[in-house]
């Protein structure tokens, strides 16, 4: 076969050419990013297999980049900049691997100059919705204004199902003095992820700035020390897979509690055990997982044994209280919260959880005396001001029952039975205009309910006593 030899300078030049338009360097092989020092036994467990790989290829921007989300996931910050410094260079057409670095870079104190290496690289990401978010938020924190705007909204249209430009949005419209756009942007965020903290702390703050502040309260408080929302990308998508240091797993595994998965996280919190025996926090989220499973006296003994490895933690003395009310032994639920208020006597959670012990016990005066030491802390705690009404009710205090329950009632004005049982204190106290406007307001809102006439035929029985109408 005759060779030509123009054909091949062609196909030359238009490889060079594709080389050139992805930035890769031809040839370049880099090696593994190693971690500073000895590592804990879970983590080289991890990686060790990951550098292999990278050892026998590597020039793979994949393997780099992989070892770097690795490193990541468990917050070795440093070693996962070098890995991913490593994955940019060999493919800087991979968006993942330039998020990631920006990310790490933060991460380790090197920030400097980030804004302008996402500039430089708008005209490659401009339809990455993730890679816009990120230029957003940099534009936002170094005083761009319409820069972030213009960023975040192109985010949003290649994106509009995600929540984090909406809420970046918003942030962003609170600033330069849009409370409406603002809350417009928040509500509109709480579509797509309700009751997200983060979404829930940005309504918060734009209807704290149109000057509603009792509708602003419940906001504030449940999005109260939340961290910014995310933007899911493939890496963040594969970091859960990568938690190997324990204390990593261990809040990896809070979350899998609360998002309704126990059983896998009893799985890593055993791994860990298995390589950390007696850890307190392992032991703790372990019983939290057994307790939603309904396995209640496995999550005590988990307790005490982490009890046992550090008889002054905290947070295993509130969860032992709580699972000994569960478990109807409140004498032992006394002890432990007693004990968590010597610790920290400026924590509400352990006085609520003393008083509700002592409910239990029929100690009803020294309850409420507990529950208003949490309230003092905790003012708008709807659970503890219920309780305290109960607890001051059968200690036969009138005015402090009705205080507490009118309280409750305005923390959740939807609680039927709550609103009711408000009535029927007033009615007792012989408060009868103040119960009747009460329920005519309810009437109004629910209609003839059942609880309604009742408590309307106990005003009017109220009324006759008193010679009235």
């Amino acid at each position: 076969m005759e060779c030509n030899p123009g054909r091949h300078a062609v196909i030359l030049i238009l490889l060079l050419g594709m080389l050139l338009s992805c930035g890769c360097e031809p040839g370049l092989s880099l090696p593994p990013a190693l971690p500073p020092g000895d590592v804990d036994p879970l983590v080289q467990d991890l990686i060790s297999p990951q550098i292999a790989r990278i050892e026998k290829d590597p020039s793979s921007a994949e393997e780099h980049g992989t070892l770097g989300l690795m490193y990541e996931a468990n917050e070795m910050w440093e070693p996962a900049t070098r890995a991913l410094e490593n994955a940019t260079r060999l493919d800087p057409s991979d968006p993942v691997w330039t998020l990631h670095l920006h990310r790490s870079r933060n991460s380790v104190g090197k920030s400097s100059g980030e804004l302008a290496r996402l500039e430089s690289l708008v005209s490659r990401f401009s339809h990455v919705a993730s890679f816009l978010y990120i230029l957003g938020l940099s534009r936002l924190e170094n005083g761009d204004i319409e820069g972030a705007r213009k960023a975040l909204e192109e985010s949003l249209q290649l994106a509009p199902e995600e929540a984090a430009p909406m809420v970046a949005l918003s942030e962003l419209e609170l600033l330069v003095g849009h409370p409406r756009l603002a809350l417009n942007h928040a509500r509109q965020a709480l579509k797509r992820a309700p009751g997200q903290p983060a979404i829930r702390n940005a309504r918060g703050q734009a209807l704290r700035a149109l000057g509603e502040e009792e509708a602003a309260r419940a906001d504030l408080e449940a999005g109260l020390n939340s961290s910014r929302l995310i933007f899911p990308d493939a890496g963040r998508r594969r970091l859960a897979s990568y938690f190997a240091a324990p204390q990593m797993i261990i809040n990896h595994s809070a979350d899998l509690i609360g998002a309704g998965y126990p059983q896998r996280a009893e799985q890593l919190l055993h791994k860990v055990l298995l390589s950390r025996p007696g850890d307190r926090d392992a032991l703790n989220n372990l019983a939290l997982a057994l307790r939603a499973m309904g396995r209640t006296e496995e999550a005590e003994v988990r307790l005490l044994e982490a009890l046992k490895s550090d008889p002054n933690y905290f947070p295993t003395l509130i969860n032992l209280s709580d699972i000994c009310l569960n478990l109807k032994r409140p004498a032992a639920a006394q002890h432990h919260a007693t004990k968590a208020i010597q610790i920290d006597a400026e924590n509400p959670i352990a006085h609520k959880l003393l008083g509700m012990s002592l409910i239990q016990q029929r100690l009803f005066p020294e309850s409420v005396r507990a529950f208003e030491k949490s309230l003092r802390l905790q003012p708008d705690d709807f659970e503890c001001h219920a309780a305290a009404s109960e607890a001051a009710l059968a200690s036969g205090d009138l005015d402090a029952a009705t205080t507490h329950l009118a309280a409750a009632s305005r923390l959740m004005p939807s609680n039927l039975p709550v609103q009711v049982n408000l009535i029927h204190l007033l009615i007792r106290k012989g408060s009868l205009e103040e119960a009747d406007q009460r329920l005519k307001d309810l009437f109004k809102q629910v209609g003839n309910h059942p609880q309604l006439v009742n408590a309307y035929d106990a005003l009017r029985r109220a009324r006759t006593a008193q010679g009235g109408n």
